[in-house]
């Protein structure tokens, strides 16, 4: 009985421990230059403010975006990272100042749909960085619209397709394209 705990238990270490020091992509390539799988803040309240504004323009509620806009722009300000090292805090600093940049778009196009949703855009592509960087704590899903702008991938909260760059005019056109969390 002890032999047999001994060999589970050596080999449970071994797996546990195997690739230590190497690289566990095998060849794989990921799409992102900086993963980071644990940090010591939570992204929760950027991304939840996001889904408030995509969500908003769902609806084709307009002048709802801009007031999430106001808020999130608050909660970008108010969220410091801890425990960073410089390449990552850089990497957070571009980030935040791009979603700055088009959420104060956002919230100064109230009545300017096509403004908003292009502005949108290009804040669900730092979202989508900001995800795969640092974790959303959630189950997220990235969707994508072929049809906007070429092709335009937005965060969602749900498995259904809910298109923020069309609202009602093409509410389900899309698709999921991965999965976060």
């Amino acid at each position: 009985m002890k032999t047999t705990f001994f060999s589970i238990t050596t080999l449970a270490f071994g797996f546990l421990s195997f690739g230590k020091g190497q690289s566990d992509t095998y060849g794989f390539k990921p799409n992102h230059s900086i993963v980071i799988t644990q940090t010591s803040f939570s992204t929760n309240e950027i991304v939840n403010g996001y889904l408030k504004i995509k969500n908003a323009l769902v609806k084709s509620d307009f002048k709802g975006a801009a007031q999430f806009g106001v808020a999130l722009s608050k909660t970008l300000d108010e969220v410091t990272p801890e425990g960073l090292s410089a390449t990552q805090k850089a990497k957070w600093q571009a980030i935040i100042q791009q979603a700055q940049k088009q959420t104060q778009i956002i919230t100064a196009s109230a009545g300017k749909s096509d403004k908003q949703r292009k502005a949108f855009q290009e804040l669900s592509k730092s979202m989508q960085e900001l995800i795969t960087t640092f974790g959303a704590g959630q189950k997220l899903y990235l969707d994508f619209c072929p049809m906007y702008e070429g092709g335009s991938v937005w965060i969602s909260e749900s498995k259904d397709i809910k298109n923020p760059y069309y609202g009602a005019q093409m509410l389900t056109c899309g698709k999921i394209k991965e999965t976060f969390g």
